[in-house]
């Protein structure tokens, strides 16, 4: 499961997964499955699959599933204005999501950062692999190997989302 950050000050929190029903909503398939970002968001920045972004208000919010909402974007009215939406990356500003506390971070803050052991550069993540029990990143070595780290002690010494770093106590924990 991957999640993206980029240089505006915004997360992607899902994906646009289809169109519902005939009015104009939208299935939104989220990345993280406890995600109440779009709750905090009055607005987002749709990311089209043609490049192009647009912003959109949001509506109205419903269930649509364990990991997915049905939303009702302002100005969306149709089935195809919805289909035309497909695929779009759905990103939230920070500012409409509540402030973080000491020691927390957002697992999409992590793609990119290097991951070091004891005995030094493991790689970089590449990935957010979120699983019922633990979260966890998908690294890639500098082999070109994707391994999976666990983001859970005994493992994980420390992590540095303004540094882009992540220290491992132990390598036992990475699975190749």
């Amino acid at each position: 499961m991957s999640s993206a950050s980029d240089s505006s000050g915004r997360l992607e929190v899902g994906r646009v997964a289809r169109a519902h029903g005939i009015q104009g909503a939208v299935k939104v398939a989220l990345h993280w499955p406890g995600s109440d970002a779009l709750e905090s968001a009055p607005r987002v920045v749709l990311g089209l699959p043609s490049g192009a972004e647009r912003e959109f208000e949001i509506e109205s919010l419903g269930q649509g599933g364990q990991k997915q909402l049905i939303v009702k974007f302002a100005g969306v009215v149709t089935r195809n204005d919805a289909e035309a939406l497909r695929g779009a990356r759905v990103l939230v500003e920070r500012t409409a999501l509540p402030p973080l506390g000491p020691g927390e971070y957002y697992l999409v803050d992590l793609i990119g950062a290097r991951v070091v052991g004891p005995e030094g550069p493991v790689g970089e993540v590449v990935e957010i692999a979120v699983h019922p029990t633990v979260d966890a990143v998908l690294v890639r070595t500098p082999e070109g190997k994707i391994v999976e780290q666990p983001l859970s002690a005994p493992w994980l010494a420390r992590v540095d989302t303004s540094a882009k770093l992540i220290e491992l106590d132990s390598l036992d924990g990475l699975i190749v």
